[in-house]
Formats: C-alpha cells, sequence, structure tokens
C-alpha cells in the first residue's frame, strides 16, 4: 500500500508505530523548536500521539532514538513511548516490533524514510508518511470536535 493512501477508518491499522525524530524533522514547527529545545518538541509530539491515540482511532507506539533505551511508564491502555538502545536505532525497534506481531493484527508505521517504508511493508505493515499523520491527526481533531458539539445540542435539548 503507498505510504500516502489512507485507508477509511473501518479497514485502518488498529495499531500505529511512529519513528518520533523522523516526524520532529518532517514537520517545521517540530524541526524549529528541536533545534532550540529538543525536549520539548518531543514533549509537544508524545502530546499530539497521545490525542491520537486517545480518540480511539488507533494504539499508539511512538518510538525515539536515543535515551539508553526502555520505555516511559505510562498507564495500561494509554501511548507507549519507547527509546532505543543506544547501539540499536528506533527503525530497528519499529522493525523488530512489525516483525514480531506480522499475521497478528493489521499495523501502521509512520516514518518519512523510505527505505524504512519498503522494509516494514515486506513484513506485511502499512506505510504512512508524516503528512499521512498530520491529516489523521486533524481528522481525529474534528472528530472529537463534532461529538462534543453533539454532545452538547443533546444535553441542551
Amino acid at each position: 500500500m503507498s505510504p500516502a493512501a489512507r485507508p477509511d477508518k473501518e479497514a485502518a491499522p488498529r495499531y500505529l508505530l511512529v519513528d518520533g525524530h523522523s516526524i520532529i524533522h518532517s514537520w517545521p514547527e517540530l524541526r524549529s523548536l528541536h533545534t532550540r529545545q529538543p525536549g520539548h518538541a518531543r514533549r509537544e509530539l508524545i502530546r499530539q500521539m497521545s490525542d491520537l491515540h486517545d480518540s480511539g482511532r488507533w494504539r499508539v507506539t511512538l518510538v525515539f532514538d536515543g535515551r539508553a533505551g526502555g520505555k516511559e511508564e505510562t498507564p495500561k491502555d494509554s501511548l507507549a513511548v519507547l527509546y532505543a538502545p543506544v547501539d540499536q536505532t528506533a527503525d530497528s525497534i519499529i522493525e523488530r516490533i512489525v516483525q514480531a506481531h506480522a499475521g497478528k493484527e493489521e499495523i501502521g508505521v509512520v516514518t518519512a524514510d523510505h527505505a524504512e517504508i519498503t522494509a516494514v511493508e515486506s513484513f506485511g505493515a502499512f506505510g504512512f508518511s508524516p503528512d499521512w499523520l498530520r491529516d489523521e491527526l486533524r481528522v481525529a481533531g474534528q472528530e472529537r470536535t463534532d461529538f462534543l458539539e453533539n454532545y452538547r445540542r443533546k444535553k441542551l435539548t
């Protein structure tokens, strides 16, 4: 499947792996923030991915290079944030997760790295671009807004 293609909501992969630094360097506002305050850029991306995860459209795992590996402690069923160990990359972590889940469930991977998209698609995952992710965030935000407006209208009547 083409990384620019967007499946409809029902056919969408249920599990989304996001290459954090690839997105930060692809989105001008995050790239600019990253040059001044890398930690703030990561936290802003985490916030946005949490919103997407919490929308119910995806189970999201955000993977970053660095920090000597590990996982941020998060409540069950919330966004997972992973850090690749020093001797590995986010790409290698993403590929290992995709391989481990091959055939078990549908997985989408978001990255600007075309070689990485080719690799994960060879394991059966869907590859998506940073632009696709931005559109997905917009759609999830609009769904949330529509839901709240409908809820308020029903409550007032």
